[in-house]
């Protein structure tokens, strides 16, 4: 049998399903986080792709050896137990105990007959091992070529321990055991820049996110993320007939702020209202999001609440941010809020109907001596 014929198809063929595994992972959980952010969820992205890859690679790990138990052949696939701990460890950084485990490796051992012997438990003792010494490697991470070296030689180290016990138990050729863990390094050192140019993506794509949407100095939503939910919220409302509440609201006298104390202390104002509504909401309601809309006004959005239900909430925003001891530099700075409230009705025909009746709201509030909510 010719070295390509033995090796080099079946390499081939491994490495596009190591990246067809990894592709369809990516797939799945845009999809799922793209899918949550749709429903106005507060997704924790990174918890979800590890909820994700834990499920994912645990019911591929399952379906891998359960194909291929009690035949001859179920080694074939000790390249991809490695693949899946490295994967979990070094790139999802999952935090699982030493107990659970040692239980997943009972369960597992039962379903394939092999919990009564010591060779499947050596190779269990040091698939434990790499899962620990592989987070302890990406935990000390220093610079990009030496986070290479330092996975490089802790993966095929370990590699090299697995193949070995692998090659005992099942009688293995040493020659096939050398290509084994050749190729085991070769799928390893793969998966290290491709799923490394996964991340990077995906962190560049947040960062471009985040600044599209976020306001950088009070880090709540900017008035290009509430137009948007804006859109969706109220053609929701429409099309489901359910209750939806605007919330527009200016920091009183913000100019005499500025003016009499300096931007720094307005800078320190704006930032610390919006840390205490933001505060507040998630109190009343994880779905309820502050927007920045314009210098010193904010807004917030009240999905499934009519303008009675929201009152209470309108009212202990504008009490808190008045009652609150803002200082800075030295001052104490009293701080008021003028609010316009108003709900959708059947008569609104688009999101600017219901906008511009809250607009005006807010300014007969502010025109009527300020430190007021208008609901009408």
């Amino acid at each position: 049998m010719t070295w390509s014929k033995w090796f080099v198809a079946p390499a081939l063929t491994s490495i596009f399903f190591l990246l067809g595994v990894l592709t369809l992972y990516w797939f799945m959980t845009n999809k799922i986080i793209q899918y949550l952010e749709r429903q106005h969820k507060h997704v924790n992205v990174p918890k979800v792709r590890t909820i994700i890859g834990l499920i994912y690679m645990t019911l591929l790990l399952l379906i891998t050896q359960t194909s291929v138990n009690g035949t001859p052949d179920r080694w074939v696939f000790t390249n991809f137990e490695i693949f899946a701990i490295a994967f979990v460890s070094y790139f999802l950084m999952l935090q699982i105990r030493l107990w659970q485990l040692l239980a997943a490796t009972v369960i597992f051992m039962l379903i394939n007959g092999s919990l009564f012997d010591w060779l499947p438990w050596a190779f269990a003792i040091v698939y434990i091992g790499f899962y620990f010494t592989l987070k302890q490697v990406r935990h000390h991470q220093h610079h990009t070529w030496r986070d290479l070296s330092d996975y490089a030689i802790t993966t095929l180290g370990f590699s090299t321990i697995l193949w070995g016990i692998t090659t005992i138990r099942f009688h293995l050729p040493l020659a096939t055991a050398g290509w084994e863990i050749l190729f085991s390094f070769l799928l390893l050192i793969i998966m290290y820049f491709y799923v490394d140019s996964l991340f990077d993506s995906a962190s560049t794509l947040a960062r471009l996110t985040y600044t599209t949407n976020f306001d950088d100095l009070t880090q709540v939503r900017n008035y290009f993320a509430f137009k948007n939910d804006f859109n969706d919220s109220f053609h929701d409302a429409q099309a489901q007939h359910e209750s939806l509440t605007l919330m527009l609201f200016d920091i009183d006298h913000f100019k005499h702020v500025n003016d009499t104390y300096g931007h720094l202390t307005g800078d320190y104002v704006l930032h610390n209202v919006a840390a205490l509504i933001t505060q507040q909401l998630a109190a009343i309601d994880p779905d309820l999001r502050l927007y920045r809309t314009g210098g010193e006004e904010f807004t917030i959005i009240f999905n499934h609440f009519t303008t009675e239900q929201a009152r209470t909430h309108v009212d202990a925003i504008a009490q808190a941010v008045k009652d609150n001891h803002f200082h800075h530099s030295g001052q104490d700075i009293e701080i008021s809020l003028s609010v316009g409230v108003t709900q959708l009705k059947v008569s609104d025909e688009n999101q600017l109907d219901l906008y511009r009746r809250a607009d005006q709201n807010l300014y007969f509030s502010k025109r009527n001596g300020r430190d007021r909510v208008t609901i009408a």
